[in-house]
Order: structure tokens, then sequence, then C-alpha cells
């Protein structure tokens, strides 16, 4: 086994295995295609850049519209997988698709706005492609009629929304409505087709206004705009055209009620997308990507009725297939129903929900969705996310990525992965490392999966001397322990658990058993400090989110927890203790802790709130004393239960424990697993599933006695509703 030094998984782009291909003019819709492939892929892996602009390929780097640096591709024979992003052929002269060489995973992601796409567009994506991305779900259906054979997917372009995500809300001007609409002046756009039918509405109304803006200004379009306005009596209807910057764009759009795009054909739009963060209504032409859009409060599709030749003057003037356009008067009824809608109380009622809907095209919305586009198994570590229904990988494109990429893309070289590996401590603490690993790294991108390696040889090994304290839940020969007690994390499975070569392959070990620099309060020493802050609530639905999602029992020793609960817990109000052996004391306040009266004290005192009756409760121990139970049974008889099959400290070693000096009981050694620890030959698995069984049952009673443990810790965001209450030593 190759072992990684220890070590944090990276978010640099050196070395760098998968390039865009691409146009870097960010601000141009193509261009807003490479800016989202390089944001969205190097989030989860080194990513570099080859511009289809000859002039910046000798450029050391290309900095994205957020300042992320990607370096430029400088070694092609190095990547194993090209994403082609700009427009696939503009012409007989245009070649930049032969920038991808054979041999890598070769990727297309194309936008096409017609029903058919080009004839060299279909030859040049069976013959250089390995698989088509497609932006919006219908361009699947062209390219399949089209008689593209190379597999096919649909990935949406994702925006960057951030800024609009957290402007404040604009505020409405009331009783006035501004439809605007942020397009080309091309013919392709519809303008023209918006302006007759806005001025058929609204012409000269002062408290109704359009704003037309474009980067573009295409001669004929616009003089047939400009000559509408004069003709029918524009004055509320305002035309610009400029390159407007990213912030000046969003402040346009926020100053509108509605957006307004009458496109004969769309692969995607951007700018309605853009307008939804800022809660504003949509009026859509009922075409390709526009109906993404459609079931979403305060979006009106207006229908098309015109079938037209889709000619392409850039694309050496072609006709490729037909596009379809909408009437002026079916514009002009969409727009009175868009007005009525802001000026109604569903205007305000529905803003968040549109704002909210824009989240799915966002950075953040999609980023799973790029990343797991290669390593399919990524969605199991990531936070849950609703993945936008655009998103669609058949089995063929993801066969087709497994082929070239191996499993997890494991033919890929950088290091997506952490390990952490046992250490020698109580089995809780283990744990808790564990889970404290998994709730931080996969909040990093670059961070697939945490694994944990309970290899009991691996951990001697680590720390080089046959001498244990406290560890002593298993032989070297049980392999993995994890795959003892419970299922496989991230798509694992046992096979690949117990192989450390697949454990450590673009793995890193975690400098940081305890993970301190995250969570400097959750072990043992500090961890009532934890349970005093302001804060535990919300941490322990912190946890508790990673740990349902997560951990999963191994069917038996789940079935003997719930067999336990069913039989003495159900319609009981159930009060847990855990009582720890009196040797615990240095991570306790004041190095003191409760004994087995403090506990009862407490527990007569919560019944005696409470009208229960004689058998409305029982108090589940768990105790790691058979002196303990002893007492318990003698104060409460059949009302307590307690697991019977588990190793306890016997009341000949708790007599020797308590023959010691004062200074000798606060010294490790004497709780049951150091006892145990002490004998390797009685370490044993079954160690680790009583501690599992009595945490589990633990959190499933409505209150819990406890005092300062690794095990109180787990418990607490196990069922975070549970009721914690600390058991003081002088209460």
């Amino acid at each position: 086994m190759t072992r990684r030094p220890a070590g944090e998984v990276t978010f640099g782009n050196e070395g760098a295995e998968i390039c865009v291909v691409g146009r870097c003019d960010f601000a141009t819709g193509i261009g807003a295609m490479t800016y989202a492939a390089c944001e969205m892929l190097s989030r989860a892996y080194p990513t570099c850049i080859l511009p289809t602009e000859s002039h910046r390929r000798a450029e050391q780097a290309i900095y994205l519209p957020n300042g992320r640096r990607i370096p430029v591709c400088q070694d092609r024979s190095a990547i194993k997988l090209f994403l082609f992003c700009d427009v696939l052929w503009n012409g007989a002269h245009d070649t930049n698709f032969l920038l991808v060489p054979e041999g890598a995973l070769r990727i297309a992601w194309i936008v096409f706005d017609s029903d058919e796409l080009p004839a060299m567009w279909v030859q040049i994506l069976n013959h250089r492609f390995d698989l088509v991305l497609t932006t919006s779900p219908h361009l699947m259906h062209i390219a399949a009629s089209s008689g593209v054979t190379t597999p096919t997917a649909c990935l949406p372009i994702a925006l960057d929304l951030a800024a609009q995500m957290a402007a404040p809300l604009p505020r409405r001007t009331p009783g006035r409505v501004r439809f605007g609409s942020v397009a080309a002046f091309h013919p392709r756009k519809g303008v023209d087709t918006l302006t007759e039918g806005f001025l058929r509405a609204f012409a000269g109304r002062p408290d109704i206004d359009l704003v037309l803006h474009s980067n573009l200004a295409f001669g004929d379009t616009y003089d047939r705009v400009m000559a509408l306005i004069r003709e029918i009596g524009g004055t509320n209807v305002t035309v610009t055209h400029a390159q407007l910057s990213g912030p000046d764009k969003d402040l346009l759009i926020q100053s509108f009620d509605v957006m307004v795009n009458c496109s004969r054909g769309e692969a995607y739009s951007i700018g309605p997308r853009e307008a939804l963060a800022s809660g504003c209504a949509l009026v859509l032409s009922d075409v390709g990507g526009h109906r993404d859009l459609a079931d979403l409060p305060g979006v009106f599709m207006v229908p098309t009725s015109i079938e037209v030749p889709a000619r392409y003057p850039e694309i050496d003037g072609t006709v490729f297939g037909r596009q379809h356009a909408v009437s002026a008067v079916a514009v002009t009824q969409a727009l009175h129903e868009a007005h009525e809608f802001v000026l109604s109380p569903a205007f305000a009622a529905t803003l968040r929900a549109r704002r909210a809907a824009a989240a799915d095209w966002s950075f953040d919305g999609l980023a799973t969705a790029f990343a797991s586009l290669l390593d399919e198994a990524l969605p199991e570590f990531r936070r849950p996310a609703q993945v936008p229904k655009a998103v669609v990988i058949p089995p063929a494109a993801r066969a087709v990525i497994r082929n070239h990429l191996g499993d997890r893309a494991a033919r890929l070289g950088h290091i997506n992965r952490l390990v952490q590996l046992a250490h020698d401590g109580g089995f809780f603490s283990v744990f808790n490392a564990f889970i404290s690993h998994v709730a931080w790294q996969q909040r990093e991108p670059r961070c697939h999966a945490v694994l944990p390696d309970w290899d009991v040889g691996r951990m001697m090994a680590e720390y080089d001397t046959d001498t244990m304290t406290s560890f002593c839940y298993g032989q070297p020969e049980d392999g993995n322990l994890w795959c003892h007690l419970f299922q496989p994390p991230f798509g694992f499975t046992d096979a690949e658990l117990n192989d450390p070569d697949t454990m450590y392959r673009r793995s890193t070990r975690s400098e940081h058993i305890h993970n301190e620099r995250c969570e400097p309060q959750m072990t043992y020493v500090h961890a009532y400090t934890l349970y005093n802050s302001r804060a535990f609530a919300s941490w322990r639905r912190q946890y508790h989110a990673v740990f349902a999602r997560h951990i999963h029992l191994r069917p038996g020793l789940q079935a003997e927890i719930d067999a336990f609960s069913t039989q003495h817990f159900t319609g009981r109000f159930v009060i847990g203790a855990h009582v720890r052996h009196p040797s615990h004391t240095v991570e306790q306040p004041g190095a003191v802790i409760a004994h087995e009266d403090a506990y009862i004290t407490r527990i007569r005192a919560e019944l005696a709130k409470r009208d229960l009756g004689d058998t409305g409760w029982t108090v589940f121990l768990a105790t790691d004393q058979d002196r303990v139970v002893d007492r318990f049974r003698a104060e409460f008889g059949d009302r307590v239960t307690y697991l019977t099959d588990v190793r306890r400290t016997r009341p000949a070693e708790d007599a020797a424990f308590d023959s010691l000096s004062a200074v000798e009981k606060n010294q490790d050694g004497h709780q049951l697993q150091h006892l145990v620890a002490a004998d390797r030959s009685a370490w044993s698995i079954d160690m680790a599933k009583e501690v599992v069984r009595d945490a589990w049952l633990m959190s499933r009673c409505n209150m819990l006695l406890h005092v300062v443990s690794n095990v109180s810790t787990a418990v607490s965001y196990m069922n975070p509703d549970l009721e914690m209450v600390f058991c003081a030593a002088n209460p």
C-alpha cells in the first residue's frame, strides 16, 4: 500500500487533467458557457482552459469574472477530458473544434436555436466527440432527430447569480409597471414583434413603459423597431444599445417588473433566468429553453403561430430547419395578463418563489450536477440539494464517462478524498472524529468522500507502538471495523473499504485526528463548553443532518436495537441515564463526576414533575459498572431496563479502584475501556457493538441524564430533539 502523507484536499488547478475549450469573452452568451464550465468543473476538479481566441493561448492564465484563476493549457497530451463549449462550427473557415485532439474523453456542450442541427454539426459530433451535452432537454431530442448518434445528456448553463440573489428585493413603484428586454436586435430575437405588441396594448401610457436594450444592433431590426415607435407614438419606449458591465446589467434588470423575450428559438435563454433572481415576472415565447420556466408563478408563455425558416447569416447565410415566431396579437394578450398580475397581490406573494427558482440555475445550484457528471457517486457525499429537472444524464452517457475515466473518475490523478484513520481512543472518540470530518468536508467541493480506515493493524503501525491505552474494539485480522458495524458510506463496498490500495488511491489522510480546526469544542476535554454553548441546539441539527444521511447500521445490529426499543420503550416516557465510571474525571468540570446517587435524585425529581403513573415511565441505564446496575435495580425495580449481554467492571475491579488514593483515582487506566485495552487478547468488535447499542438506545429516550463524554456528544446529534440534562456532581 502506498500511503499519502497527511494533508488536506487542495484547491489549486496545477496538474489539471480536465480542459475547457471555449471563448473568453465572458460577456457574451457563448462566453457564459466557458465561464460556467470553468467555474463548475474547477470547484470539484483541477481544471485548465484552452481559449478559442488564438491570441489568448500565449497567456499563463485566464481570470474568470469572479476572480478565479484558470491556467491556460500548455500540454494537451496530459489532458484526459476536453469539454468544448464554443460554437461547434460557424461556417467554412471555423475549425476551432480541431483544437480537441483524439485520445482523451471529448465532450461537446452545444447550444442551437432551430429545430434541426446543421449537417456539419452532426458530422462533427458523430465522428469527433464521445459525448454531447445540451443546455436544455429539448435539444437532446433535436440532436437525435437531426441524426446525432453520439450519446447525449443535458446540463444547463450555470449562471453567476450570487450578486442578484444577495441583493435586496427591488422596491416597486405602486401603480407603475415596467416591461423590459435585454436581447440582441437580431431578427431571431423578435424585438420588433415585442415592440409592436407593446404599442398595441400600452402606447403612450405614462404608467407603463418598455425598455429595450441590446449589446448588438443589427441594422434592419433596429430600423424596424424605431420606425414602429415613430409610427404608433411610442413615447413610453426607451431603446438603448451598448456593452454593459455586469453590475450595470443587473441594475437594469432589477428595474423591470416584467422581463419579456419573444425569440423565435432559444437553446437556453440567460436573460429570463437572471430576471428571476430579481423576482421579475416573465413573458416568454413558447419555444425551446423557455419551456423549462413555464410552470413558475408569474411566467406567461406566448403561443407560437408562425413557422419561419431558420436562416443564419453568420453561418454563410444558410437555412437550418425551422423556428417558430409569435404574433403581435398574442404578445399583446400576454402583456395584458402580465400587467394585471404585477398590479395584483399575487405578484408580491410569489416574488420570493421566483427568486428561489433562480437558484436552480445558479453556480451553487448546479455545482453538484456538474461534478457528478464525472463521479456519479458524488451526490452521496454532498449536502442534499434539489437537482433541477433540466439535468438529464442517461445511462448511455454515464457509460461513456466510466469507459474513459473509470468508476468515480478513477483515472484522474488528483486527490479528492480524505481518509480518517482510527486512533487510540474510546469508540465514540473515533466515531465523532469521523463525523466531524464528514460534516465539514462535505462543504468542500474538492473533497468527494471521507472514508473510515478503522483497520487495527494499520492503526497500530501508525502509532508505532504496542502500548495502546484506550482502544479495544477489534483485532488486526478483523479488517476494517467499520464494516462490522455500519453499511459502507458514499457508495463504496465492503471490499473497497478493506482494500488499502482502493482506500488510499486519490486520497490523503487527515492530519487532524479530532478536526480541532473546525470543531475545537467537540473533543471530550472541551465538550462541557459545547453543551453550554448558545449554538448547541443548531450544532446538534447540523450534525444530525450528516449523521442521518450517512450513518446506517448493519441490519442485524439495527434489528437488535429496534427489538429492545419496541419491547421496553413503547408507550412509556423514557429517562436515559448514562452513568460513567467514577475515574472519568479528567474531562469533567471541576474534575468531579456525578455518581449514581446524583442520577437517582435527579430521576426522582423529573418523575415528580410529571403525572406518569406507575407504569408510564421507564429508566434506560447505560453504564460500565455492575454495581451501578445493582443500585438502580434496588431503587427502581423492574422500571429500569438495560442491556444484559454487556461487559462491565466487576465488583472486584471496582473494589480495587476504591482502595486507591484520590490522586491515583483520577489517573487513566481504571475505566473499562482501559482495563480491556491493557489485555490485547481481549480486544473485540463485541465491545464496539455494546457501546453502539447503548448509544442508539439512549438517543431514543425522551430525556438523557449525562456527564461529559464522547458518547453524550454523539447521542446529542443522533437525536437533536432529545432533552439533554447535565447531571452535576453536586446538584
